[in-house]
């Protein structure tokens, strides 16, 4: 009768499967932390308010769409000169800024606004180039702004900046001084609203770091902490699966029908 002979594992498997487990347990810990980060911050999208998360309050609508019926074509002057004048144009445009036409001259037309904007303004009545001064910057955020307060600080901020980390061009603040702390952004290149912030969105705004993992401020979810989120989720369910396998051909699992 021959002996049962029980081989006795190598130590180096032992180390192998110690170390499998440890590291299934703290990958398990970590994922956890972002998966109730995104838990929690995903109950505070459903709950708060839209307008609330977009700082629009005391905001209103204010985009330089065209509006040429309300010129007078007659005054406007000849495109041909300007862009005799700017010979590298992409794009031409008639807007209205601030009340008055304003022919926008684009160098580059770029797919997204935050992109960095290589615009020429004309007041399209007397031919001049325009600049979007603080005074200007001034009259174009009041017109978007509904609310209670008076303007307090007027700067002008170049990138990166912190609360649009996307952006690239820069930019007029306008700080308000109502109950939110309204602050407003208008494009220095061509005038247009960004948006507005307070301090809903400050908690909005770190909200959404946690939940689309953006602690570089990017504002991005494609950054480095997502992938890196997803090797860990990767591995977690690797070691996961090589227990399964490993539990599976010890018959530690017992399964009974009936």
């Amino acid at each position: 009768m021959m002996p049962n002979l029980k081989l006795k594992p190598k130590p180096q498997s032992k180390r192998f499967k110690r170390w499998v487990k440890i590291a299934h347990y703290w990958l398990g810990a970590i994922v956890s932390i972002q998966l109730l980060l995104w838990l929690v911050t995903g109950v505070y999208f459903n709950l708060t308010p839209h307008y609330e998360l977009k700082g629009m309050e005391y905001q209103q609508s204010h985009h330089p769409e065209p509006q040429r019926q309300a010129f007078d074509p007659q005054k406007l002057v000849d495109i041909a000169p300007l862009l005799a004048k700017h010979t590298q144009v992409e794009s031409l445009s008639l807007v209205a800024l601030a009340g008055k036409p304003v022919y926008v001259l684009d160098a580059k037309v770029q797919r997204y606004a935050h992109q960095c904007q290589q615009q020429t303004l004309i007041d399209a009545y007397t031919g001049n180039a325009l600049l979007i001064d603080k005074q200007s910057a001034q009259k174009l955020a009041l017109e978007s702004y509904t609310g209670p307060g008076k303007i307090t600080q007027v700067k002008q901020i170049s990138a990166p900046i912190s609360e649009w980390p996307t952006q690239c061009n820069s930019l007029w603040q306008i700080a308000m001084d109502d109950e939110l702390s309204t602050r407003i952004y208008i494009n220095a290149v061509n005038g247009e609203l960004v948006g507005h912030k307070n301090d809903h969105t400050d908690i909005a705004d770190l909200m959404f770091k946690l939940h689309f993992m953006d602690y570089l401020n990017q504002g991005s979810f494609n950054n480095p902490f997502s992938w890196l989120f997803g090797i860990l989720t990767l591995l977690l369910s690797l070691s996961g699966l090589y227990w399964i396998v490993e539990n599976l051909a010890l018959k530690r699992y017992r399964i009974s029908i009936g």
